[in-house]
This record gives structure tokens, sequence and C-alpha cells, in this order.
């Protein structure tokens, strides 16, 4: 079984592959495949990607139920023994996406030299692929308030904004019954300097600063903290990052120096800020749900643990190529199966309502 790669590497393979069957690649290649995927994907780094064996997986989350689990030994009994355990399971059901890519014979033939050429268009097609993954894995929405279409990847499942702005009270969907629910903050309404930016300054003396980023991490409960600020991560547009980097030049400080320069890490405090170009900043206001809207200009900023944040990928990748003499190309057809999720949702604080334009300055 030859990798994906391997399949593209010369001239005479892509010609000749016209007259093969559907190719499945095995677990190894797929492995590889899926790499060569979350590579190129933002989230690659701190996003937790579970490599599935089948169309439906199960995580499992345990608890010890309520109550304490130390008592003093001379009051023990049984009535304090930990029978039953609270768990909750995450069911991963991935839905198959497709795509295509048309090799054209002239692409083949003028002069491009064909190892570099097909090197480059697996990168191509890679980027093309995560991209788009990481739009649907944040926005995805299954229900009809949004309507994607049935054309639109969007519509294949909820993702990680759907579910965390659905899962922050008892009864939702997605709360958790183990360990609780998201907690979901208002830029409106919620922050001393209502709406408005990620930090902002107010317009009276004494001109207090406001990082949003502050109460966002002050939220999160100290449990998920344990393991050390750089453990956790700011989820936000590149905007928004942007807009930080803004506020810390207005200070004239050392540190805003160094954020304009590039010479450290974007981070606030000790957590780190992971740039996401393609979190939405034009959603409507409006219900906590995901909004389709792309004439507003809102946009969201979350704060959850490294790995908390699931990608679920079949390893039933399949390749298919098909010939077409009247346009003198060969077509390859992709077609894999994906499915976002979140192990721990009670880890999830997220600002929603937050803008990306603007000025520092309270209106």
């Amino acid at each position: 079984m030859k990798t994906n790669k391997q399949l593209l590497s010369k001239k005479e393979q892509i010609q000749k592959m016209i007259s093969l069957p559907t190719i499945t690649l095995a677990a190894e290649e797929a492995d590889r495949f899926i790499d060569y995927i979350t590579d190129e994907s933002v989230m690659k780094n701190k996003a937790r990607v579970v490599k599935m064996n089948k169309a439906t997986q199960n995580i499992r989350m345990l608890g010890l139920g309520t109550g304490d689990f130390l008592h003093p030994g001379d009051t023990f009994s049984s009535s304090e023994y930990k029978k039953i355990l609270s768990h909750q399971k995450i069911e991963l059901a991935s839905k198959k996406v497709r795509g295509c890519i048309a090799i054209f014979d002239d692409d083949l033939e003028d002069n491009v030299e064909a190892d570099a050429f097909a090197d480059h268009l697996m990168k191509m097609v890679t980027k093309k692929i995560s991209n788009e993954l990481d739009i649907a894995y944040w926005i995805g929405d299954t229900g009809a308030g949004n309507a994607y279409g049935d054309t639109n990847i969007k519509s294949l499942w909820d993702g990680w904004r759907f579910r965390i702005a659905n899962g922050d009270t008892d009864g939702d969907t997605y709360y958790n019954a183990v360990s609780g629910g998201s907690t979901v903050l208002d830029a409106t309404s919620d922050f001393t300097i209502a709406e408005g930016r990620i930090a902002m300054v107010a317009k009276t003396a004494p001109y207090n600063w406001e990082f949003k980023y502050d109460k966002l991490l002050s939220t999160l409960d100290s449990k998920y903290k344990v393991g050390g600020l750089a453990n956790l991560a700011f989820y936000n547009s590149d905007k928004v990052s942007q807009n930080y980097i803004e506020a810390l030049s207005a200070r004239s400080t050392i540190l805003g120096d160094s954020a304009i320069l590039g010479k450290a890490a974007l981070q606030y405090g000790l957590v780190p800020i992971v740039s996401c170009p393609n979190m939405s900043i034009t959603m409507a206001g409006g219900a906590q749900a995901t909004e389709k809207a792309t004439t507003g200009a809102y946009t969201d900023c979350l704060i959850t643990p490294n790995g908390n944040l699931i990608i679920g990928i079949q390893r039933d990748i399949k390749i298919e190529s098909q010939r077409e003499a009247a346009d003198e190309a060969t077509y390859w057809f992709y077609s894999m199966r994906a499915v976002p999720a979140i192990e721990n949702i009670n880890a999830c604080v997220m600002i929603r309502k937050l803008l990306s334009t603007g000025t520092m300055i309270e209106a």
C-alpha cells in the first residue's frame, strides 16, 4: 500500500492511477494523512486529536459524585462509602465530508517537476481542508436557527462554540452532569466597562484599564489551574490579539514594546493567547447559540485547558480518481469523517459579543 504522497510522486503514477479502484488508506497511512491535516490546523498544538477506528466512539467521564471522600477515622462508617460513581458518556459520531481536486494534464506537462508539484499540491489540499474544518469545528450548528444548508459542512455537527453556549445551565443539551456546565460571559453586561474590545480604558479619572482576559481567567475554576497556567490557552480571532497588542503599546511599557516587535510569545500573564484567523468576527447579538450572521461586529474569546477541545477524525479515509478526457484532467476525490467535541465543558469560560474593532476608550 502506497502513501498518499507516493501516489502523487511522479507524472507516470498520476497518469496510470486513473485505472485503479477506490483506495482506502491503511491505519498507519491514515494516521500520517491525519497528522498532515492537523499540522496545518491552528488548533494543532492545543486541541486533542482522537483518531477514531469506527464511525461512533465513546469517551466516558468519571467522577466521585458529591460529598467528601475523606472523613475522621473515629467516626468513619459504611454510610460514607463511595459506592456510586457519577459518569457521563461523550459520544464522538463522525460525519462524512468530501472534496475534489482536478489535476490538469498541462500542469504536469509544462515543465513542472513531478515530486515538487505533488508535494505542493498536497500541502495546498491539506491546508484548505484544515481551514474549512477549523471553521466548522468552532461554529458548526445542526439546529434550525442557522440553517446553513445541506451543502455546508457547518450543518453536520454542533461546534465547540455551540456546545459551550448550550451547556451552561443544568438541563441544557451539552451540560455535563459529572463536572457541571460551562460559563458564558456577555461583553455588553458582565464587565466594568461594558461592551467593547478585549482591552479598554475608562474615559474618566482615574482612567483604569480593563483587560477582559483577566475576568475569563479568574472565572475559570481553580482546579483547572493546578497544572500551571501555561497548560491553559485563550482562543480568539487574530483581530482580538491585535487589539490586545495595540492596548499594550498604548500603555508605553516594555511589555508593549516586546509585543509589537514580536520578541515574546503573546500571552496574558502566564496564559498563552492562540490567534485563530478563522474565528468569526461578524456575528450578531441575540441568543447564546451560534449566530450565522455575517454583517455583525461581534466575536468571541475562550479560555480552556489544552486538550479539552477534541477533534475526532476517523481513519477510514478514501481517495478516488476519475479521468475526464473532455477536460484533459484527472479528478481526485477525498472522503473522510470528522467531528468536534469537548471533554469537560465545565473547564470552558467564553466571552461572547466581544468587539473586534473600535476604540479603546469607553464611549
